[in-house]
């Protein structure tokens, strides 16, 4: 698309040109107004064809008459880079070209796809989603809800803990990020505790081993 821009030469005027006729002169009423003694209340109009492009000149009877390229017309086109006088005031056509772009959505809105990829530990067993060097000892009971998902295991000391109370003991857990209730793992507590106690004693051995010596 194109638009025209009328600016001053010998004045500080800019006035970008609409479809249709355009009236320009000292008065006030015109839609263009030039404020110079030498130009008239209502000095000319201009016609903007947005089917040519194509912008056309008229007099109106101006007393100091109106011009392009310094030679006086009643009516003519007026070409882009042409210089268009009214009385003493110049003006230059400009052409701009522009482009109109509109953002196009998808036709359906793409569901969140899982992202998070489950890990594990090197002994094979589950790692949890925000700490992967510790082990998975609880999941989200639903899954994760979350907008980006995670694997949606988690080990103990990574959950949110609510204390129960009103004659209700015990804490429930859920996941700091969406608030999924989480429960325990089958078996992992256990094997987690298993591997703790067996790395206890395997240190005891050891320093006892150095003591000896």
């Amino acid at each position: 698309m194109v638009r025209f821009i009328l600016r001053g030469l010998t004045h500080p005027l800019e006035h970008e040109l609409h479809s249709g006729v355009i009236t320009i002169g000292r008065s006030p009423s015109n839609e263009f107004q030039v404020a110079d003694s030498s130009v008239s209340s209502v000095h000319a109009e201009v016609t903007v064809d947005p089917e040519g492009p194509t912008v056309s000149v008229k007099d109106l009877q101006s007393t100091n008459g109106t011009f392009i390229d310094a030679s006086p017309v009643e009516q003519s086109l007026l070409r882009p880079g042409q210089t268009l006088q009214l009385g003493g005031v110049e003006l230059r056509l400009d052409l701009e070209e522009f482009e109109i772009r509109i953002p196009t959505a998808a036709a359906t809105p793409t569901p969140a796809q899982p992202v998070g990829i489950e890990v594990l530990l090197e002994d094979g067993t589950r790692a949890c989603s925000r700490n992967p060097s510790l082990p998975a000892t609880h999941e989200a009971e639903l899954g994760c809800m979350a907008v980006v998902k995670c694997p949606g295991v988690f080990h103990a000391s990574s959950l949110r803990v609510v204390k129960l109370s009103g004659g209700k003991a015990g804490v429930l857990l859920f996941c700091p990020d969406c608030n999924t209730r989480c429960r325990p793992i089958p078996g992992a507590s256990d094997a987690a505790s298993k591997k703790k106690s067996l790395l206890s004693r395997l240190t005891q051995t050891v320093h006892l081993g150095w003591k000896k010596k």
